[in-house]
């Protein structure tokens, strides 16, 4: 009798199972009707037609994705499955310049926006894209090393910037930004300036009267942590005593070599963070701007709130700020798993590039993030992929060009 019994609690659970199972599976997908504005900022920009706008909408859980596409309109009607979704909008508008029309490249990013409800309005800010026939950043090493005996080496960090053009260039004068922001810790910044200017945390300089430093199409600069042969203390590192520039710090027990031309330090400390964590920029400065004028007529006060155990902390910050229009070129540098934002304009970075997947991960030293190459020139130098978009034009994790 008890087997019995059991026998048909077994066969109850059995349907009741495969009945909760089956409801589950032929639940209706949360849908959303999303409204979605391309709102280009910053506002002052007069926009007279939007010729063509395509918007890829990806959710970050199931990996669903969909392409729109927008032609006379900046507005966007989509039934999308809810979740979190990263976005990426671009195409081209034409506005009022100095009373002409001028047609223009624009792009926005969008990361971790949820969509939910049965209805709900976004609205997604889009930026003029930069072009740039300047320097650019190639690769930049910013793990460290390791010992062989397995203890980390820092110092032997480096910029390797790269003429991507077919005219000589000078590097007199190029600024070296590090954002004041950093990608894995969003906060909301007020004043929020991402549309006209990038926020800056450390500026550094080449020094130079104008044509001091010459570029050679498809030549390199190196701008070192620390310009010394790196092997005789770390046999795994990299000699960087022949670096072209060095990053000096007055103030500080600096390593110094007298060969190396030093970097002029205009604000703040440059620290590179073994793990990126931070955007890097360059730019030029007006003719004739000095770096005392730089800094005390960009410089503002920024704050937000940290939030941290349940309680809300006032907080504020220094930075500069770096108009977009002076910069060449921006790269945003983050690990996988705990990337947030973007630290500069979708229009100078459309996306960022890492070299490790997750935080503390310890095989990320020795290597480095470095631009693809496309082709080869007619003078036989490579030619670098330059989208504005750090995803597509990276190789992450690779092993850096000046190690042997």
């Amino acid at each position: 009798m008890f087997k019995h019994v059991l026998k048909t609690l077994l066969l109850l659970c059995v349907v009741v199972s495969f009945a909760a199972c089956s409801s589950d599976s032929d639940a209706p997908e949360a849908q959303t009707s999303l409204q979605l504005e391309l709102k280009v900022v910053p506002e002052n920009i007069q926009v007279k037609e939007y010729k063509h706008l395509t918007v890829s909408f990806k959710e970050l859980n199931t990996g669903f994705t969909t392409t729109q596409e927008l032609k006379n309109t900046n507005t966007l009607q989509v039934v999308l499955p809810s979740g979190t979704y990263h976005i990426v909008a671009e195409g081209s508008i034409v506005y009022s310049n100095n009373a002409e029309l001028t047609e223009a490249k624009v792009g926005g990013v969008q990361t971790s926006l949820v969509i939910n409800g049965s209805q709900q309005s976004k609205t997604l800010d889009i930026a003029l894209k930069s072009g740039s026939s300047d320097l650019i950043l190639e690769e930049v090493f910013f793990t460290g090393t390791k010992t062989p005996q397995g203890a980390m080496y820092f110092g032997d960090q480096y910029f390797k910037i790269t003429n991507n053009t077919d005219q000589v260039l000078y590097a007199d004068g190029m600024l070296l930004i590090q954002s004041a922001f950093m990608t894995n810790e969003k906060q909301d910044y007020s004043p929020n300036i991402m549309g006209s200017a990038m926020s800056a945390g450390a500026i550094i300089r080449i020094p130079g009267a104008g044509t001091d430093y010459p570029v050679q199409p498809g030549a390199s600069i190196i701008i070192a942590e620390d310009a010394i042969n790196h092997k005789e203390f770390n046999p795994l590192s990299v000699n960087l005593s022949h670096a072209n520039f060095q990053i000096f710090k007055e103030d500080s027990d600096d390593i110094d070599n007298p060969a190396v031309p030093k970097m002029v330090n205009v604000f703040e400390k440059m620290v590179i963070h073994t793990q990126g964590y931070y955007g890097y920029a360059l730019a030029r400065m007006p003719k004739g701007m000095s770096d005392n004028t730089l800094v005390s007529q960009n410089s503002y006060t920024y704050q937000y709130n940290l939030t941290f155990g349940g309680d809300v902390y006032p907080m504020d910050g220094t930075a500069v700020k770096i108009p977009n229009e002076w910069i060449t070129d921006a790269i945003n540098l983050s690990v996988q798993d705990s990337f947030q934002w973007l630290v500069t304009s979708p229009a100078l970075d459309m996306g960022w590039t890492s070299v490790t997947t997750f935080d503390g991960d310890k095989n990320r030293f020795g290597k480095a993030v470095r631009r693809k190459v496309i082709g080869i020139s007619a003078e036989g130098k490579n030619i670098l992929k330059d989208t504005n978009n750090s995803t597509a034009d990276f190789e992450h994790g690779v092993k850096p060009s000046l190690f042997n």
